[in-house]
């Protein structure tokens, strides 16, 4: 059951005063949830410094790893000194302490680990340092090794409203999910048909990102193009082009984890569970709970898991929506 955060954040005061705080966390709660604002006021638990800022722990010895790239992963590195990586976590973790004698690690979006950063981690896991203090973010646990959620205390949140959030776009989205409650299904067309919409919403999303940073860049040449020479134009177009990327993959990515949440509903509607992601829209996912059997459920997730992990590969995007909605919602 998910605790609010003043709560959950009693329970862990109360295990440290005891003695009993463990080694590692993995916090969990929707979008709309502070997760790095809890994780820095938890580790104000084993440390006389305070920083409300997540990232401002660092200047304390914290070892913050961050999902990485054009991909968005959390990777193991090739040697330990690449930052960012499962490699350079572990090597500082040994090396640095904070000013309360423990060693903090806090991996945000930690689902973002891919297969082999994940293996790895679990030795960190299961031999930690003395005194060793590991946060665990994520807003999608079942998409972390068995293993290691095994070795983890959980400690999932309520966003302060009780309820998630959404922007223009991912209302657009939930629009279109709550019509699964009267569209036929099971049907290659009716497949295509809801691909076709999902990759309308991520098309005009591109087209948004990219107008709003080429305005911006486009001030800047007026600004600078009197006093610079062609060089720095050049590097900034370059950099506008990666920050339009960057920016899209991280909504694309925040939209596949609603789709992923809305199905998540679903599932947990049909086994009796009472937390819902996307309270909301409880109704409509009971209509499609009975709908639906719970084998059918499963293996619409499954698809859509390995939709999300293509999409952070070299594959043609578009392909890989067509063939996953084809299996998922065409048979």
């Amino acid at each position: 059951m998910p605790f609010k955060t003043d709560h959950a954040l009693s329970l862990l005061t109360r295990a440290q005063k005891l003695g009993r705080l463990g080694h590692a966390y993995m916090i969990t709660g929707p979008r709309g949830t502070d997760l790095e604002g809890f994780a820095a006021s938890v580790l104000a638990l084993v440390s006389p410094a305070r920083h409300r800022l997540l990232d401002d722990w660092a200047q304390e010895g914290a070892v913050i790893l961050r999902p990485q790239s054009k991909s968005r992963r959390i990777t193991i590195g090739d040697d330990a000194s690449e930052v960012g990586t499962i490699r350079y976590l572990e090597r500082m973790i040994h090396r640095t302490t904070g000013p309360g004698g423990f060693k903090l690690g806090i991996i945000v979006d930690a689902e973002r680990m891919n297969a082999q950063a994940q293996n790895a981690f679990l030795k960190t896991l299961e031999e930690p340092p003395s005194r060793t203090l590991l946060l665990l973010l994520t807003a999608h646990p079942g998409q972390l090794l068995t293993t290691i959620i095994s070795r983890v205390i959980e400690i999932p949140l309520m966003p302060p409203s009780g309820a998630r959030t959404f922007d223009e776009y991912e209302k657009k989205l939930l629009t279109v999910l709550e019509q699964l409650t009267t569209r036929a299904t099971g049907s290659i067309s009716a497949a295509l048909g809801l691909k076709a919409d999902f990759q309308s919403i991520m098309d005009d999303l591109h087209e948004e990102i990219k107008k709003e940073h080429e305005e911006e860049f486009e001030k800047e040449q007026d600004h600078y193009k009197q006093t610079t020479d062609g060089t720095w134009l050049k590097q900034r177009e370059e950099e506008v082009t990666a920050q339009i990327e960057a920016a899209y993959l991280q909504r694309r990515d925040a939209l596949m984890d609603l789709l992923l949440a809305w199905m998540g509903d679903i599932a947990r509607q049909q086994v009796g569970a009472e937390h819902l992601d996307l309270v909301q829209y409880r109704d409509a996912t009971a209509q499609l709970a009975k709908r639906w059997s719970p084998e059918d459920t499963s293996k619409r997730v499954r698809y859509l898991r390995q939709l999300d992990q293509h999409l952070h590969t070299n594959v043609n995007p578009g392909l890989a929506l067509e063939v996953a909605f084809i299996q998922a919602f065409g048979r």
